[in-house]
């Protein structure tokens, strides 16, 4: 690959362990991945849902981009976190069928989860979306 190319193919082992994942994980249809390395990404890994026209164009659903040089530099364990964590924002429209890009459930900062742990940080984030949840259901069941 020349020096001032930014996007290549993929190496054959990163789509392999992207495959191995999310097979491990349970979708209620198949999907399509086009694996894109790419030089100047600033994670190791990025999942984009394709548009329309390139869906169309592709025949790939969902695109999968990774920096195989911080890639190299990085433990088994941390790969495969960060490749679920990239997986797991992957959804279906229940009412569609459709991809959707969901959101992380739970968005903090590393000293908070250093104080009060993950769990706590999980469950604190969960009530309040009820909470919320419910405010809403109370002041549209009295419109």
């Amino acid at each position: 690959m020349a020096e001032n190319e930014r996007y290549a193919e993929l190496s054959e082992d990163i789509q392999e362990l992207f495959d191995t994942i999310f097979k491990s994980k349970s979708f209620a249809l198949q999907i399509g991945f086009k694996f894109v390395y790419d030089s100047k990404l600033k994670q190791v890994i990025k999942i984009q849902k394709l548009t329309e026209i390139y869906n169309f164009l592709l025949n790939k659903e969902v695109l999968v981009f990774v920096n195989e040089d911080l890639y190299d530099k990085l433990d088994e364990e941390s790969l495969t976190i960060l490749f679920e964590q990239e997986i797991d924002k992957l959804g279906i429209n229940n009412k569609t069928g459709k991809i959707v890009m969901n959101k992380p459930d739970i968005i903090t900062f590393s000293p908070l989860i250093n104080k009060y742990g993950a769990e706590k940080i999980m469950r604190a984030n969960q009530v309040d979306v009820l909470s919320s949840e419910q405010e809403e259901d109370m002041v549209s069941n009295f419109k």
